[in-house]
């Protein structure tokens, strides 16, 4: 029995640090002994023979396709080796692992996998999701505003974000966090924790304890969405100023673009409870833009069927809101004539 557990150790060990076959998408943090995340859509992909496993920890969804069709959904929780799929045989297939939750507070870490004998190519075409609930997919899977928890019913991988991102065959990373909004999060929670400075955090779900800064340098987007607002301009009174909203959003605008030179930028707008202030809110922003001098902003505004989990958008009103944006996104970034 001894030398069996040694043997095991042995494995574990042996799994563990090897990500040269793995292609990472998504917003991840590389340490020497692991990779980390909570930002929701983050992906592992890699070609795989046999029965692959991952070896993870902490409390989270996964969703895993083989050959971009859907084969299981996986519950992590304490560390030790998950099974990703069954036997694949001989033949390398394509393996993807995406966290479809969302962990603010909190973390996973992938500690190795097994099975992956070569990465896919990166994409060349690069999109950033900026935004709130709707672009997690909160809720998505619920069939009604109380059906169940965000915990069991979020799915970042029927979020319009990502299914958009599918269809364009693009890398992307999904910023974006429930509840927060550019100057107010709902019903002021954490209110010093906004999405501008939660994004500056490689792992935001540690961000009160350990944020590390992220390297914006490290990785170019073509196009950058945005979406938010919603939870500046929703919920308990008072919500935010529109000039205090205009302003930060401007700000935001000026720091991706010295972040990312020549990048292009889709404003989305919806309309918001309970005066309505968001849709034109943006469309300030657009225009004062615009009269600037800058021509990479569009802006569009969008309606969606809140009839999922809180009075979110559920899969069908997801769907149509990533075939909505698709031609606009695909036209702004560039992506018709690759």
């Amino acid at each position: 029995m001894r030398l069996l557990a040694t043997v095991l150790l042995f494995a574990v060990a042996a799994l563990a640090h090897d990500f040269s076959n793995i292609l990472l998408t998504g917003i991840w943090e590389e340490a020497p002994e692991f990779l980390r995340t909570s930002s929701p859509g983050s992906k592992l992909s890699f070609y795989a023979r046999g029965t692959p496993e991952f070896e993870a920890e902490g409390d989270a969804y996964w969703e895993v396709f083989v050959d971009g069709e859907w084969v299981k959904t996986i519950k992590t929780s304490e560390r030790k080796l998950y099974r990703l799929s069954k036997n694949l045989g001989s033949e390398r297939r394509l393996v993807e692992v995406v966290l479809r939750s969302e962990l603010l507070p909190g973390e996973v870490r992938v500690y190795g996998v097994s099975g992956a004998v070569a990465a896919p190519k990166a994409s060349t075409r690069r999109i950033e999701f900026i935004g709130d609930s709707f672009t997690v997919g909160y809720g998505v899977e619920a069939k009604s505003v109380s059906d169940g928890t965000p915990f069991e019913q979020t799915n970042t991988t029927k979020s319009y974000a990502y299914l958009l991102a599918q269809k364009l065959r693009a890398d992307y990373k999904i910023s974006a966090f429930s509840g927060r909004g550019l100057t107010r999060n709902y019903a002021n929670l954490e209110p010093e924790w906004t999405v501008p400075k939660l994004m500056e955090c490689t792992v935001p779900g540690t961000a009160k304890t350990a944020c590390t800064k992220r390297d914006f340098a490290a990785w170019h987007p073509q196009m950058i969405v945005i979406f938010l607002g919603i939870n500046d301009f929703q919920g308990e009174l008072p919500v935010a100023k529109v000039e205090d909203f205009v302003q930060a959003y401007r700000a935001l605008l000026a720091k991706l673009r010295a972040a990312h030179p020549g990048v292009k930028f889709l404003l989305v707008s919806t309309k918001c409870w309970p005066r309505g202030e968001l849709t034109g809110a943006v469309k300030k922003v657009h225009d004062l833009e615009r009269e600037g001098g800058k021509t990479d902003l569009e802006v569009v505004d969008v309606r969606t069927e809140n009839m999922a989990l809180d009075g979110h958008p559920n899969e069908r009103s997801q769907a149509e809101l990533a075939q909505t944006l698709l031609p606009i996104v695909a036209r702004l970034g560039g992506f018709l004539s690759r």
